[in-house]
This record gives structure tokens, sequence and C-alpha cells, in this order.
């Protein structure tokens, strides 16, 4: 990582309210980034897996993302997700996260079709670039295989930086493999490379890591920036592991909205789109028994 890139630190992947019709509920969602940004985070990323990010079109997103740009939040701070696997769809949600001036745009590879080569894999961000109007923002690569079916490793990393040279500023790493994040952060030190997985920042960050773009910043911002800057305790790492775990174990992301819906005292954060549901309330007291948190009024 470039000594003098300013993208590093935690990343929160913001989960994505919604109104009973199953719109994004810009309010809320205004107000939970904040929340975010006020515990520590360096930067926030909407519309990702965590953001339920292909559950809206792409006329969605992009009202949203004009609507919190119109209501004052910097988007320098914003690191908007791409989800799209239409070169159309992409294309145009690459050039709105321009046109709002975000800092970079977070893109997974197209998920449907299995793309027959690393060559063809970086076709798509070529033609989704063309599209957009060849506008001059930065690209994170998101490497996501569970969900892409396309990995992100050292012979794909270097074609892309081929093909888009500086345009490509870092990966987020959602495997949680530490073994194969170390190898882009030996490989890649020009590039911002993050973790998804609280579990092994601070290896990450030890390593010569960026730090994390994750989803448990939603309930617990403070504690994750604490995992990448430090102290890092025994108790702190227990603590992380029992929490992602638990989530994970029980639905991803409708546990985190609830969460943040005890937190903030709001039913309304617990809403999901179709097909995720938002989780019981045994799930709920199962994941609160694993974590053995408290929720806190916000």
């Amino acid at each position: 990582m470039l000594a003098d890139s300013d993208l590093r630190g935690v990343v929160g992947a913001c989960i994505t309210p919604v109104t009973p019709d199953f719109e994004i509920d810009v309010q809320r969602l205004k107000s939970h980034m904040e929340f975010v940004l006020a515990g520590g985070c360096s930067f926030v990323s909407e519309f990702g897996t965590t953001g339920e990010g292909a559950s809206f079109s792409t006329r969605q997103k992009a009202k949203a993302l004009r609507a919190l740009a119109d209501a004052g939040m910097d988007l320098k701070r914003h690191i908007p997700g791409v989800v799209a696997s239409a070169v159309d769809e992409a294309g145009e949600m690459l050039a709105v996260i321009a046109e709002v001036g975000a800092r970079a745009a977070l893109v997974i590879p197209p998920y449907y079709y299995t793309p027959s080569s690393n060559e063809a894999v970086a076709d798509f961000y070529e033609a989704m670039i063309k599209r957009a109007g060849s506008p001059d923002i930065e690209i994170v690569l998101y490497n996501f295989p569970h969900f892409s079916g396309v990995k992100f490793d050292v012979p794909l990393v270097e074609v892309m930086l081929e093909r888009f040279g500086e345009r490509i500023i870092g990966i987020k790493d959602s495997t949680g493999n530490l073994a194969d994040g170390l190898k882009l952060i030996e490989a890649f030190p020009q590039l911002s490379i993050f973790t998804g997985d609280d579990r092994i920042l601070p290896e990450m960050v030890a390593a010569g890591g960026a730090g994390m773009i994750g989803g448990m910043t939603n309930p617990y911002p403070a504690d994750t920036v604490q995992l990448y800057q430090g102290p890092v305790t025994d108790a702190l790492r227990a603590r992380a592991k029992a929490r992602i775990e638990a989530v994970d174990a029980h639905g991803g992301t409708p546990v985190l909205k609830s969460l943040v819906a005890e937190m903030r005292g709001d039913d309304a954060f617990m809403r999901t789109v179709p097909p995720l549901s938002p989780a019981g309330s045994s799930v709920m007291g199962t994941v609160r028994e694993a974590v053995k948190d408290e929720p806190v009024a916000g």
C-alpha cells in the first residue's frame, strides 16, 4: 500500500434501511452512515453485499446516492458498490458514483455467467468503464467468489493492472482466507488491500494491509476500529470472533439489521428486501446469547 494513500482504515459496509414498499430509506441510511462514521470509520460503503446491493435497481441506488449528496454528505468518504452482471447497469452505476464525487467504486465481477478467462473478466470492467463514459473514478476490486464465482488471485489482478493501471487502487478480499490475503499484500504493495473479516484484520494490517471493509461495523464500529488501530487484546479478539461467527451462522445481513434496530430503538431498520426475511426473535435470542451483548440505546 502506498504510504501517501488515504485509502486505509475501517470502511463501514453499511446495511440499507428500506421502506415498507422496498424503496431505499434515505433518511435512515444517512443517519446510520453518520453513526458508523462517528464510531471512527474512515469511509462507508453502500450497496455492497451487506447493503443488499443486488436487490436494488440501478435507478434506486442512483436516486439514493444523489439524495445523500443533496443532503450534504461528503461523498469523498463513500465507496459505493457496483453489483451488477449487465454492462449497462454496471456502467450507469459507475457513472453516478463518479457524478456524486465518491472516493472510489467497489466493483464485483459479473456473477451469473462464468467468465471464460481472466481476460474476459477484464473485458467486463472495460465495457463498464466505457459505458459509463470513462469517468475519472478509481476502482476497488471486490473479491467475493462465494457470490461472484470469480477469485481475484494474483494472476487475475495482474491482468487487471495491465489493462487498467492506476485506476485500480485496491482490493476488498471477503474470502476470510489469511494466506491468500497475505499473498495479495505481498504481490501488490501499491494497492490498498482490505479484508472483510474482523478475525484476521490485525494480521492483515501488520503485514501491510489497508484495513477492513466489513459489515460488523454496523452495530460495532468502535470495536472494529480498535481491531485496526489497537490495542488489540485477547478479550477484543474473542468478542469479535464470537460476533462474526454468530451473525454469519444465523443469516448475515438480516441479523445485522436487527442488531442495528435494537441499538437504535427503531424496528424499521429490520426490514429486508425479498428474498431476504427479517431475523426472527428466536434467532436474535440465540445470537444475543452467543455474543453476550446488551442492546445499547442510540
